[in-house]
């Protein structure tokens, strides 16, 4: 049997479909992923199966919807008895490492130099955030430039103040308040995954062993803080505004309620621009880091599967808002994904399926000639990405579990994207007609067949996800 490849999974974090170049959007400065692209196979309709970091990661990572997991928000430790893809490849003499932003565990109520569960992975070294926790980055800081360690600090998140955790920083984190990065070019979180993993693959690519590596980028995540060299390259005049509509902001203030940022009214055009500039200078930086981990690959990539992919999106002002959440718009859900594998799969290939984050890791699976688990509900990409097969999905599911049995679940096909929460709240848009989803025609009688097919296909897509079943082992 030929040497099962090398795994190389790139995954950043709150990157918009439309921020690559090659993806549609002129502006974006993006010269590596471009490349990328065009020697490999972009996935045009890919969606993560929840809209937050630490559910949509752990989906992702284990194949498993959030409600399979049981885990639809932020702040609930994935368990130690899940199986992650490390798990899977390990049994097959895989060496696995985890790289940068993990994030199974919870931020900002325990100690980042304790001991963190290894999930599979021989080789953690994480670093949830940028510059507001003492660890691994912190140090790899202090061994490049110690007087530069105060430079690259970031504020807390709220959270973390109600923790106790220390403040080493003022600096805002939210994404409309950009600023540029204080310390060297060199410094930065993405400098020091993209330094790390490159080292990781220069000890291991000669061996014999294969090996899986996750390089866990964390921007372009707010902070938007890219070094001045890459705001530099962007004229603010040049960027649109956000994508918003008077009905569509009263809809989101509904939906939200309290969790209605009413500050963001006051931002004017001028900002508007200014945080979309700072986005895609940091999403041009990530770019740039991205390519030294492909040259890195250039001798080995005949064995080595990549994937490029992100957890979730962006709003950037659309819908009057910024950050992530339910119900799942196309800036939120829709993300890139990317896959090479030189002599295996035909450059420049376009799949235009609809595909979810549980499909990752059969695709993974799949490539490296081990059989996925009967549990594990999303599909193989692979006989997709060489024309085996012509399997598609009607509809892909996103799932938020909240506190206080709060649920909502978005369902999207081609054409129409369906929401639906436990407090009988209902979202159809019609995206042919509405791409930028900024009208809600649920309540709308020309649209009522096409409600009750969304209704109908969100209840299959649950019990398809949700239901889990043991396999029967006698009669009675």
């Amino acid at each position: 049997m030929p040497k099962r490849p090398n795994v190389v999974l790139i995954y950043t974090d709150q990157q918009r479909f439309d921020s690559i170049h090659a993806n549609g959007n002129k502006l974006a400065i993006t010269p590596n992923l471009d490349s990328f692209i065009n020697d490999g196979v972009n996935f045009e309709n890919y969606y993560v199966n929840n809209p937050v970091c630490m559910p949509s990661r752990m989906c992702m990572l284990t194949g498993k919807y959030p409600s399979q997991l049981g885990i639809g928000d932020n702040g609930i430790p994935l368990s130690k008895k899940e199986d992650t893809i490390a798990n899977y490849l390990k049994q097959y003499d895989y060496q696995c490492s985890q790289i940068g932003k993990l994030h199974f565990l919870p931020h900002t109520n325990r100690c980042h130099t304790d001991p963190h569960p290894h999930y599979g992975f021989d080789s953690l070294i994480i670093s949830d955030e940028p510059g507001c926790y003492d660890d691994a980055y912190i140090k790899w800081v202090e061994s490049q430039a110690p007087e530069q360690v105060e430079k690259v600090r970031v504020g807390l998140p709220s959270e973390g103040k109600v923790y106790g955790q220390p403040m080493y920083s003022t600096h805002e984190r939210s994404p409309h308040q950009p600023y540029p990065f204080e310390g060297s070019d060199h410094l930065t979180h993405s400098c020091f995954v993209s330094d790390e993993v490159c080292q990781y693959i220069r000890n291991h690519k000669q061996n014999d062993q294969p090996f899986f590596v996750i390089a866990g980028f964390y921007a372009p995540h707010a902070p938007i803080n890219p070094p001045q060299k890459y705001l530099d390259m962007y004229n603010i005049d040049d960027m649109p505004l956000p994508h918003r509509s008077l009905e569509d902001n009263q809809l989101m203030e509904t939906l939200l309620g309290s969790h209605w940022n009413h500050q963001l009214k006051d931002i004017d055009e001028r900002k508007w621009r200014e945080i979309y500039a700072s986005y895609l200078a940091l999403t041009t930086h990530v770019d740039d880091c991205i390519g030294h981990i492909f040259n890195e690959l250039k001798d080995i990539e005949e064995n080595t599967l990549i994937i490029f992919t992100s957890d979730h999106g962006e709003y950037l002002g659309d819908h009057g808002r910024v950050h992530k959440g339910m119900p799942g718009h196309d800036c939120i859900i829709h993300v890139p994904l990317i896959m090479k594998y030189k002599g295996k799969i035909q450059p420049g290939t376009c799949i235009n399926e609809l595909c979810e984050a549980v499909d990752i890791v059969p695709t993974i699976l799949d490539y490296a000639c081990i059989q996925k688990p009967q549990y594990l509900k999303g599909i193989s990409l692979k006989p997709i990405i060489e024309g085996t097969s012509q399997r598609t999905k009607e509809s892909i599911i996103v799932e938020y579990i909240g506190s206080h049995h709060f649920y909502e679940t978005t369902i999207r096909t081609k054409e129409y994207k369906y929401y639906c929460n436990t407090h009988h709240q209902e979202i159809l848009y019609d995206l042919k007609k509405d791409p930028y989803e900024l009208y809600n025609v649920s309540q709308n009688s020309d649209y009522k067949d096409i409600l009750s097919f969304m209704r109908l296909e969100m209840i299959y897509k649950i019990q398809y996800s949700a239901y889990n079943s043991l396999k029967k082992k006698a009669p009675y």
